[in-house]
């Protein structure tokens, strides 16, 4: 089942908008009370259709703020001293590269340099390093949103997501999957796994 655009755009900012700010409760609610994740499985098939499903399931079972501490866990610095990339799943494509975990390398200047060449700029792209998992998500969202529009062809979110998302994703999905240890989380990363396969 081929996805459209608009359920591309609205999968990638459900994702994007996890992984940046899965902390926030309200988030959370909105997701649930909205039921995006079940309404998005609808456009998809297989295995990304029962990753969204189970994620929508996971959300109301497991609770928001249980949720949103595991998030905490998994992905943001403990304020203990601990490295960035030291997390259980740091959620920069750099730490993927090349078989280091290290933050703000080559693979982050890369994509902030595709996003300065799209002339794109979107909510949230200044929080992160650029190859944080949840901006390279969002950027593929805007792109999508203004190919919508006719105001640009594929050609840029096509580059991008064969250069980054289809490099680090897969790896960085079964890493939150592993990880987790909520359901929720298990099948966010299954998601993000999968992403490469929708595109």
């Amino acid at each position: 089942m081929a996805a459209s655009k608009t359920d591309l755009r609205d999968v990638c900012s459900l994702l994007g908008g996890l992984a940046l700010h899965g902390a926030q409760v309200d988030l959370l609610r909105a997701i649930q009370r909205e039921n995006a994740a079940t309404r998005l499985a609808t456009s998809f098939g297989g295995e990304m259709a029962q990753a969204l499903t189970r994620m929508q399931e996971a959300l109301a079972e497991e609770g928001h703020a249980p949720v949103a501490k595991e998030y905490t866990r998994l992905m943001v610095a403990n304020g203990e001293g601990g490295a960035r990339s030291a997390l259980p799943v740091p959620p920069w494509e750099d730490c993927y590269a090349g078989g280091e975990r290290k933050v703000l390398g080559e693979r982050s200047r890369a994509a902030l340099n595709a996003y300065a060449a799209a002339k794109l700029g979107f909510d949230g792209m200044t929080e992160q390093p650029a190859d944080h998992i949840g901006l390279e998500l969002c950027f593929v969202a805007a792109l999508l949103d203004e190919e919508e529009r006719g105001e640009r062809d594929a050609t840029a979110r096509t580059a991008f997501v064969d250069e980054h998302l289809k490099n680090f994703s897969p790896s960085l999905g079964r890493t939150l999957a592993d990880a987790a240890h909520e359901s929720f989380w298990r099948e966010t990363g299954r998601a993000i796994a999968l992403l490469p396969s929708v595109f």
